[in-house]
Protein backbone atom coordinates (compact mmCIF):
# COMPACT_ATOMS: atom_id res chain seq x y z
CA UNK A 1 0.00 0.00 0.00
CA UNK A 2 1.18 3.53 -0.76
CA UNK A 3 2.91 5.24 2.16
CA UNK A 4 0.51 8.14 1.62
CA UNK A 5 -2.27 5.95 3.03
CA UNK A 6 -0.49 4.88 6.21
CA UNK A 7 1.05 6.43 9.31
CA UNK A 8 0.87 10.21 9.41
CA UNK A 9 -0.89 10.30 6.01
CA UNK A 10 -3.56 7.70 6.85
CA UNK A 11 -6.94 9.22 5.91
CA UNK A 12 -9.74 9.77 8.39
CA UNK A 13 -12.94 7.72 8.18
CA UNK A 14 -15.43 10.48 8.96
CA UNK A 15 -15.95 14.11 9.87
CA UNK A 16 -15.71 15.20 13.51
CA UNK A 17 -16.95 18.09 15.64
CA UNK A 18 -15.73 18.65 19.19
CA UNK A 19 -16.37 21.60 21.51
CA UNK A 20 -14.49 22.94 24.56
CA UNK A 21 -11.15 21.24 23.89
CA UNK A 22 -8.69 20.39 26.64
CA UNK A 23 -5.78 22.81 26.96
CA UNK A 24 -2.44 22.39 28.72
CA UNK A 25 -0.84 25.69 29.65
CA UNK A 26 -2.56 28.97 28.92
CA UNK A 27 -3.80 30.12 25.52
CA UNK A 28 -2.98 33.80 24.94
CA UNK A 29 -6.10 35.95 24.87
CA UNK A 30 -4.62 37.71 21.85
CA UNK A 31 -5.13 34.60 19.75
CA UNK A 32 -8.63 35.27 18.46
CA UNK A 33 -9.13 33.37 15.25
CA UNK A 34 -9.05 30.06 13.43
CA UNK A 35 -6.04 27.81 12.87
CA UNK A 36 -6.52 25.54 9.86
CA UNK A 37 -4.81 22.94 7.76
CA UNK A 38 -5.93 21.78 4.33
CA UNK A 39 -4.49 18.89 2.37
CA UNK A 40 -5.14 15.85 0.20
CA UNK A 41 -7.03 13.02 1.94
CA UNK A 42 -9.47 10.63 0.21
CA UNK A 43 -13.07 10.83 1.43
CA UNK A 44 -13.99 7.42 0.03
CA UNK A 45 -12.19 4.29 -1.08
CA UNK A 46 -8.72 5.35 -2.25
CA UNK A 47 -8.04 4.67 -5.89
CA UNK A 48 -4.78 2.94 -6.84
CA UNK A 49 -3.94 2.37 -3.18
CA UNK A 50 -1.47 -0.39 -4.06
CA UNK A 51 0.02 1.46 -7.00
CA UNK A 52 3.48 2.95 -6.58
CA UNK A 53 2.26 6.08 -8.37
CA UNK A 54 -0.68 6.75 -6.01
CA UNK A 55 -1.31 10.48 -6.68
CA UNK A 56 -1.41 12.01 -3.18
CA UNK A 57 -1.27 15.55 -4.57
CA UNK A 58 -4.55 14.96 -6.39
CA UNK A 59 -6.67 13.59 -3.53
CA UNK A 60 -9.81 15.14 -2.03
CA UNK A 61 -9.41 18.31 0.00
CA UNK A 62 -9.77 17.92 3.80
CA UNK A 63 -9.88 20.99 6.06
CA UNK A 64 -9.14 20.71 9.79
CA UNK A 65 -9.60 23.72 12.05
CA UNK A 66 -9.42 24.87 15.67
CA UNK A 67 -11.26 28.02 16.79
CA UNK A 68 -9.40 29.98 19.49
CA UNK A 69 -11.03 32.85 21.42
CA UNK A 70 -11.05 34.34 24.93
CA UNK A 71 -8.17 32.10 26.00
CA UNK A 72 -10.13 28.95 25.09
CA UNK A 73 -10.13 26.34 22.32
CA UNK A 74 -13.80 26.63 21.42
CA UNK A 75 -14.03 23.84 18.85
CA UNK A 76 -12.36 21.46 16.40
CA UNK A 77 -13.86 20.46 13.07
CA UNK A 78 -12.69 18.52 10.02
CA UNK A 79 -14.64 18.77 6.77
CA UNK A 80 -14.07 17.59 3.21
CA UNK A 81 -14.48 20.10 0.39
CA UNK A 82 -17.69 19.03 -1.37
CA UNK A 83 -16.30 18.37 -4.85
CA UNK A 84 -18.19 16.08 -7.19
CA UNK A 85 -15.98 13.13 -6.20
CA UNK A 86 -16.39 13.76 -2.45
CA UNK A 87 -20.14 14.16 -2.83
CA UNK A 88 -20.35 10.77 -4.55
CA UNK A 89 -18.29 9.15 -1.80
CA UNK A 90 -20.45 10.66 0.96
CA UNK A 91 -23.78 10.26 -0.82
CA UNK A 92 -24.43 13.99 -0.88
CA UNK A 93 -24.96 16.82 -3.35
CA UNK A 94 -21.83 18.62 -4.59
CA UNK A 95 -21.29 22.23 -3.61
CA UNK A 96 -22.99 24.52 -6.13
CA UNK A 97 -21.26 27.09 -8.29
CA UNK A 98 -19.04 27.26 -11.39
CA UNK A 99 -15.86 25.21 -11.77
CA UNK A 100 -14.06 26.54 -14.91
CA UNK A 101 -11.97 23.36 -15.01
CA UNK A 102 -12.74 19.65 -15.61
CA UNK A 103 -11.43 18.62 -12.16
CA UNK A 104 -12.95 20.35 -9.11
CA UNK A 105 -10.71 18.99 -6.32
CA UNK A 106 -9.58 21.86 -4.03
CA UNK A 107 -6.93 20.83 -1.49
CA UNK A 108 -4.00 23.24 -1.14
CA UNK A 109 -4.47 26.47 0.84
CA UNK A 110 -6.91 28.61 2.85
CA UNK A 111 -7.14 32.39 3.00
CA UNK A 112 -9.56 35.01 4.24
CA UNK A 113 -9.99 38.10 2.11
CA UNK A 114 -12.66 40.82 1.88
CA UNK A 115 -14.51 39.00 4.68
CA UNK A 116 -14.74 35.67 2.85
CA UNK A 117 -12.99 32.38 3.71
CA UNK A 118 -11.69 30.66 0.58
CA UNK A 119 -10.19 27.21 -0.03
CA UNK A 120 -7.73 27.30 -2.92
CA UNK A 121 -6.02 25.08 -5.47
CA UNK A 122 -3.93 25.78 -8.56
CA UNK A 123 -4.09 24.61 -12.17
CA UNK A 124 -7.42 26.13 -13.13
CA UNK A 125 -10.20 25.41 -10.63
CA UNK A 126 -12.05 28.18 -8.83
CA UNK A 127 -11.92 28.71 -5.04
CA UNK A 128 -14.51 27.25 -2.68
CA UNK A 129 -16.16 29.58 -0.17
CA UNK A 130 -16.39 28.03 3.30
CA UNK A 131 -18.77 28.81 6.15
CA UNK A 132 -17.80 29.72 9.72
CA UNK A 133 -17.98 25.99 10.52
CA UNK A 134 -15.84 24.93 7.51
CA UNK A 135 -18.77 23.69 5.41
CA UNK A 136 -18.52 24.09 1.62
CA UNK A 137 -20.92 26.88 0.62
CA UNK A 138 -20.13 27.23 -3.09
CA UNK A 139 -17.48 27.30 -5.77
CA UNK A 140 -17.07 31.00 -6.42
CA UNK A 141 -15.93 33.21 -9.28
CA UNK A 142 -16.17 36.20 -6.91
CA UNK A 143 -19.49 37.39 -8.29
CA UNK A 144 -18.62 36.73 -11.90
CA UNK A 145 -15.25 38.50 -11.76
CA UNK A 146 -13.04 35.44 -12.41
CA UNK A 147 -13.58 34.25 -15.99
CA UNK A 148 -11.00 31.49 -15.51
CA UNK A 149 -9.36 29.90 -12.46
CA UNK A 150 -7.37 31.23 -9.54
CA UNK A 151 -4.19 30.18 -7.68
CA UNK A 152 -3.07 28.31 -4.57
CA UNK A 153 -0.49 30.81 -3.28
CA UNK A 154 -1.68 34.42 -3.57
CA UNK A 155 0.06 37.09 -1.52
CA UNK A 156 -1.39 40.12 0.26
CA UNK A 157 0.26 43.53 0.26
CA UNK A 158 -0.37 44.71 3.85
CA UNK A 159 -0.05 48.36 2.79
CA UNK A 160 -2.89 48.21 0.24
CA UNK A 161 -4.86 45.10 1.21
CA UNK A 162 -4.55 43.88 -2.39
CA UNK A 163 -4.40 40.13 -2.97
CA UNK A 164 -2.10 39.22 -5.88
CA UNK A 165 -2.27 35.88 -7.67
CA UNK A 166 -0.68 34.36 -10.76
CA UNK A 167 -3.36 32.04 -12.11
CA UNK A 168 -2.25 29.31 -14.49
CA UNK A 169 -3.72 26.17 -16.02
CA UNK A 170 -2.46 23.23 -18.10
CA UNK A 171 -5.16 24.23 -20.58
CA UNK A 172 -3.25 27.46 -21.38
CA UNK A 173 0.28 28.51 -22.27
CA UNK A 174 -0.01 31.76 -20.34
CA UNK A 175 -0.70 32.85 -16.79
CA UNK A 176 -2.94 35.67 -15.63
CA UNK A 177 -2.12 38.33 -13.04
CA UNK A 178 -5.22 38.63 -10.85
CA UNK A 179 -5.51 41.41 -8.25
CA UNK A 180 -8.32 41.32 -5.68
CA UNK A 181 -8.77 44.63 -3.86
CA UNK A 182 -9.54 44.80 -0.15
CA UNK A 183 -13.23 45.27 -0.99
CA UNK A 184 -13.35 42.18 -3.26
CA UNK A 185 -13.15 44.00 -6.61
CA UNK A 186 -11.12 41.98 -9.13
CA UNK A 187 -8.71 43.49 -11.62
CA UNK A 188 -7.40 41.17 -14.33
CA UNK A 189 -4.11 43.03 -14.54
CA UNK A 190 -2.52 41.25 -17.49
CA UNK A 191 -1.19 38.03 -18.98
CA UNK A 192 2.25 36.44 -19.02
CA UNK A 193 3.25 34.35 -22.04
CA UNK A 194 4.99 31.27 -20.60
CA UNK A 195 5.76 29.47 -23.83
CA UNK A 196 4.51 26.26 -22.28
CA UNK A 197 2.72 24.83 -19.25
CA UNK A 198 4.96 25.02 -16.17
CA UNK A 199 4.03 24.32 -12.56
CA UNK A 200 3.80 27.75 -10.87
CA UNK A 201 3.06 27.06 -7.22
CA UNK A 202 4.14 30.25 -5.45
CA UNK A 203 4.94 33.91 -6.04
CA UNK A 204 6.91 36.61 -4.29
CA UNK A 205 5.65 40.16 -3.93
CA UNK A 206 7.53 43.45 -3.81
CA UNK A 207 6.05 46.94 -3.77
CA UNK A 208 6.61 47.07 -7.55
CA UNK A 209 6.52 43.51 -8.93
CA UNK A 210 5.12 40.01 -8.77
CA UNK A 211 8.12 37.64 -8.74
CA UNK A 212 7.88 34.02 -9.91
CA UNK A 213 9.98 31.08 -11.15
CA UNK A 214 9.45 29.49 -14.60
CA UNK A 215 11.21 26.12 -14.29
CA UNK A 216 11.57 22.71 -16.00
CA UNK A 217 8.69 20.95 -14.20
CA UNK A 218 6.06 21.00 -16.97
CA UNK A 219 2.63 19.54 -17.67
CA UNK A 220 2.77 16.11 -19.31
CA UNK A 221 -0.28 15.04 -21.34
CA UNK A 222 0.56 11.32 -21.20
CA UNK A 223 0.79 11.34 -17.41
CA UNK A 224 -2.48 13.23 -17.17
CA UNK A 225 -4.17 10.68 -19.44
CA UNK A 226 -2.93 7.91 -17.14
CA UNK A 227 -4.47 9.72 -14.09
CA UNK A 228 -0.98 10.14 -12.58
CA UNK A 229 0.45 13.38 -11.20
CA UNK A 230 0.49 15.31 -14.47
CA UNK A 231 3.78 17.21 -14.15
CA UNK A 232 7.33 15.98 -14.75
CA UNK A 233 10.86 17.29 -15.24
CA UNK A 234 11.73 18.48 -18.76
CA UNK A 235 15.44 19.15 -18.48
CA UNK A 236 15.83 21.02 -21.78
CA UNK A 237 13.38 23.73 -20.79
CA UNK A 238 14.92 27.06 -19.83
CA UNK A 239 14.91 28.19 -16.20
CA UNK A 240 14.22 31.79 -15.35
CA UNK A 241 12.82 34.27 -12.85
CA UNK A 242 10.08 36.61 -13.97
CA UNK A 243 9.42 40.12 -12.64
CA UNK A 244 5.90 41.19 -13.58
CA UNK A 245 5.35 44.91 -12.94
CA UNK A 246 2.35 45.55 -10.69
CA UNK A 247 1.69 48.80 -12.57
CA UNK A 248 1.62 46.97 -15.91
CA UNK A 249 4.20 46.41 -18.61
CA UNK A 250 6.35 43.59 -19.97
CA UNK A 251 7.92 40.92 -17.80
CA UNK A 252 11.61 41.24 -17.05
CA UNK A 253 13.14 37.78 -17.42
CA UNK A 254 16.27 36.68 -15.56
CA UNK A 255 18.02 33.51 -16.70
CA UNK A 256 19.08 31.09 -13.95
CA UNK A 257 20.56 27.60 -13.70
CA UNK A 258 18.02 24.71 -13.83
CA UNK A 259 16.35 23.78 -10.54
CA UNK A 260 12.87 23.62 -9.02
CA UNK A 261 11.20 25.81 -6.40
CA UNK A 262 7.88 25.25 -4.67
CA UNK A 263 8.07 28.03 -2.10
CA UNK A 264 9.54 31.51 -2.14
CA UNK A 265 10.66 32.92 1.21
CA UNK A 266 10.74 36.52 0.01
CA UNK A 267 11.81 38.94 -2.71
CA UNK A 268 13.46 42.35 -2.40
CA UNK A 269 13.60 44.82 -5.27
CA UNK A 270 16.00 47.76 -5.04
CA UNK A 271 15.11 51.21 -6.41
CA UNK A 272 17.89 50.88 -9.01
CA UNK A 273 16.41 47.66 -10.43
CA UNK A 274 18.46 45.13 -8.50
CA UNK A 275 16.65 42.04 -7.26
CA UNK A 276 17.26 39.48 -4.52
CA UNK A 277 15.07 36.38 -4.10
CA UNK A 278 15.24 33.79 -1.32
CA UNK A 279 13.57 30.42 -1.89
CA UNK A 280 13.84 26.72 -1.12
CA UNK A 281 15.60 25.04 -4.02
CA UNK A 282 15.51 21.46 -5.31
CA UNK A 283 18.23 20.40 -7.74
CA UNK A 284 15.44 18.68 -9.72
CA UNK A 285 12.03 17.14 -9.06
CA UNK A 286 9.60 14.71 -10.73
CA UNK A 287 12.41 13.42 -12.93
CA UNK A 288 13.03 9.78 -12.07
CA UNK A 289 9.98 8.33 -10.32
CA UNK A 290 11.32 8.77 -6.79
CA UNK A 291 9.08 10.12 -4.05
CA UNK A 292 9.01 13.93 -4.51
CA UNK A 293 8.36 14.51 -0.81
CA UNK A 294 11.56 12.63 0.04
CA UNK A 295 13.77 15.03 -1.92
CA UNK A 296 15.64 17.72 0.06
CA UNK A 297 15.15 21.45 -0.48
CA UNK A 298 17.61 23.97 0.91
CA UNK A 299 17.71 27.74 1.22
CA UNK A 300 19.24 29.62 -1.73
CA UNK A 301 19.57 33.21 -2.82
CA UNK A 302 19.31 34.57 -6.37
CA UNK A 303 20.66 38.07 -7.03
CA UNK A 304 20.44 40.19 -10.18
CA UNK A 305 22.28 43.45 -10.65
CA UNK A 306 20.44 46.45 -12.13
CA UNK A 307 19.86 45.94 -15.85
CA UNK A 308 21.10 42.34 -15.85
CA UNK A 309 19.24 39.61 -17.74
CA UNK A 310 20.41 36.83 -15.43
CA UNK A 311 20.54 36.12 -11.69
CA UNK A 312 23.41 34.50 -9.81
CA UNK A 313 22.48 31.81 -7.28
CA UNK A 314 24.23 30.77 -4.10
CA UNK A 315 23.30 28.47 -1.20
CA UNK A 316 22.70 30.10 2.17
CA UNK A 317 22.25 27.02 4.36
CA UNK A 318 22.52 23.25 3.91
CA UNK A 319 19.77 22.19 6.34
CA UNK A 320 16.88 20.70 4.32
CA UNK A 321 13.49 22.19 5.13
CA UNK A 322 10.23 23.22 3.53
CA UNK A 323 7.03 25.22 4.04
CA UNK A 324 8.72 28.56 4.82
CA UNK A 325 6.65 31.18 6.63
CA UNK A 326 7.44 34.78 7.51
CA UNK A 327 5.83 37.66 9.35
CA UNK A 328 2.81 38.57 7.15
CA UNK A 329 3.15 42.24 8.12
CA UNK A 330 6.44 42.33 6.23
CA UNK A 331 5.27 41.13 2.84
CA UNK A 332 6.84 43.45 0.20
CA UNK A 333 9.53 44.44 2.73
CA UNK A 334 12.93 42.98 3.71
CA UNK A 335 12.63 40.17 6.25
CA UNK A 336 15.21 38.88 8.66
CA UNK A 337 13.48 35.70 9.90
CA UNK A 338 11.63 32.79 8.40
CA UNK A 339 10.28 29.55 9.87
CA UNK A 340 10.10 26.10 8.31
CA UNK A 341 9.77 22.38 8.91
CA UNK A 342 12.68 19.94 8.80
CA UNK A 343 12.16 16.21 8.35
CA UNK A 344 14.26 13.09 9.00
CA UNK A 345 12.55 10.30 7.03
CA UNK A 346 14.77 7.60 8.57
CA UNK A 347 13.35 8.35 12.02
CA UNK A 348 9.97 9.78 10.96
CA UNK A 349 10.86 12.91 12.88
CA UNK A 350 10.20 16.59 12.31
CA UNK A 351 11.79 19.74 13.60
CA UNK A 352 10.87 23.40 13.59
CA UNK A 353 13.42 25.75 12.04
CA UNK A 354 13.93 29.48 12.53
CA UNK A 355 16.47 30.93 10.11
CA UNK A 356 18.05 34.32 10.81
CA UNK A 357 19.45 35.99 7.70
CA UNK A 358 21.43 38.47 9.77
CA UNK A 359 23.46 35.75 11.46
CA UNK A 360 23.18 33.28 8.57
CA UNK A 361 22.24 30.51 10.99
CA UNK A 362 19.24 28.33 11.66
CA UNK A 363 17.94 27.21 15.05
CA UNK A 364 16.01 23.93 15.24
CA UNK A 365 13.52 22.56 17.74
CA UNK A 366 13.64 18.76 17.37
CA UNK A 367 10.33 17.02 18.12
CA UNK A 368 11.68 13.52 18.74
CA UNK A 369 11.37 10.20 16.87
CA UNK A 370 7.90 9.45 15.59
CA UNK A 371 6.66 13.02 16.04
CA UNK A 372 5.78 15.09 12.97
CA UNK A 373 4.83 18.70 12.46
CA UNK A 374 2.53 20.36 9.98
CA UNK A 375 3.28 23.80 8.60
CA UNK A 376 4.15 26.28 11.35
CA UNK A 377 2.52 29.72 11.08
CA UNK A 378 3.86 32.91 12.65
CA UNK A 379 1.15 35.05 14.29
CA UNK A 380 2.19 38.60 15.32
CA UNK A 381 1.44 39.60 18.90
CA UNK A 382 0.66 43.22 17.96
CA UNK A 383 0.18 45.17 14.72
CA UNK A 384 3.41 47.12 15.19
CA UNK A 385 5.59 44.65 17.10
CA UNK A 386 9.05 43.34 16.29
CA UNK A 387 9.53 40.62 13.69
CA UNK A 388 10.09 37.95 16.37
CA UNK A 389 7.32 39.21 18.68
CA UNK A 390 4.53 36.71 18.29
CA UNK A 391 3.53 33.07 18.43
CA UNK A 392 4.25 30.03 16.29
CA UNK A 393 1.29 27.67 15.81
CA UNK A 394 1.45 24.17 14.33
CA UNK A 395 -0.20 20.76 14.41
CA UNK A 396 2.02 18.13 16.12
CA UNK A 397 1.29 14.43 15.54
CA UNK A 398 2.62 11.58 17.69
CA UNK A 399 2.59 8.54 15.40
CA UNK A 400 2.86 5.93 18.18
CA UNK A 401 -0.06 7.39 20.11
CA UNK A 402 -2.00 8.29 16.98
CA UNK A 403 -2.90 11.74 18.33
CA UNK A 404 -2.52 15.32 17.17
CA UNK A 405 -2.28 18.53 19.18
CA UNK A 406 -2.28 22.20 18.27
CA UNK A 407 0.88 23.65 19.81
CA UNK A 408 1.48 27.34 20.55
CA UNK A 409 5.10 28.47 21.01
CA UNK A 410 6.60 31.84 21.83
CA UNK A 411 8.28 32.62 18.49
CA UNK A 412 11.18 34.32 20.28
CA UNK A 413 11.87 31.15 22.30
CA UNK A 414 11.77 28.37 19.71
CA UNK A 415 13.17 25.62 21.95
CA UNK A 416 11.33 26.66 25.13
CA UNK A 417 8.29 25.01 26.68
CA UNK A 418 5.03 25.45 24.75
CA UNK A 419 2.85 28.36 25.76
CA UNK A 420 -0.17 26.08 25.31
CA UNK A 421 -1.07 22.69 23.85
CA UNK A 422 -4.59 21.91 22.64
CA UNK A 423 -5.50 18.24 22.56
CA UNK A 424 -7.48 17.35 19.45
CA UNK A 425 -10.14 14.62 19.30
CA UNK A 426 -8.66 12.98 16.18
CA UNK A 427 -5.33 12.62 14.44
CA UNK A 428 -4.90 15.23 11.72
CA UNK A 429 -3.33 13.71 8.58
CA UNK A 430 -0.28 15.39 7.11
CA UNK A 431 -1.57 18.08 4.77
CA UNK A 432 -0.45 20.85 2.45
CA UNK A 433 -0.71 24.30 4.03
CA UNK A 434 -1.77 25.75 7.37
CA UNK A 435 -3.27 29.19 7.96
CA UNK A 436 -4.14 31.56 10.78
CA UNK A 437 -7.37 33.44 10.11
CA UNK A 438 -7.88 36.39 12.46
CA UNK A 439 -11.44 36.95 13.60
CA UNK A 440 -11.44 40.45 12.11
CA UNK A 441 -10.52 39.03 8.68
CA UNK A 442 -13.67 36.96 8.42
CA UNK A 443 -17.02 38.63 8.84
CA UNK A 444 -18.94 35.44 9.54
CA UNK A 445 -16.57 33.89 12.09
CA UNK A 446 -18.51 32.36 15.01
Amino acid sequence: MSRYLTGAFAPLKREHTEHALSVEGRLPSGLDGLFTQIGPAPAGQPRRAFDGSYPWFMQDGLVCGVRLRDGRAAWFRNRWIRSRRVARALGETPAPGPRHFPIDTVNTNLIAHHGVLLALVESGCLPVQLSETLESIRYTDLNGQLPRGFAAHPKVDPATGELHALAYSPLRRWAEHVVVAADGHVNLAGRVDLGGRPLLHDIGLTDRSVVFFDLPVRFDVRRAAAHAFPYRWHGRHRSRIGLLPRAGGPVRWLAIEPCFVYHIVGAEEAPDGGLTVHALRYASLFDDGTDPLARPATLWEWHAEPGADYAVARPLDDLPHELPRTDPRRECRPRRLHYGITHDSSREQSGLLRFDRRSGRGEVRQLGPGVLAGEAVFVPRAPDGAESDGWLLYFRTDLAAGVTALVVLDAADLTGAPVATVRLPVRVPIGAHSSWIRSDEWKAMA
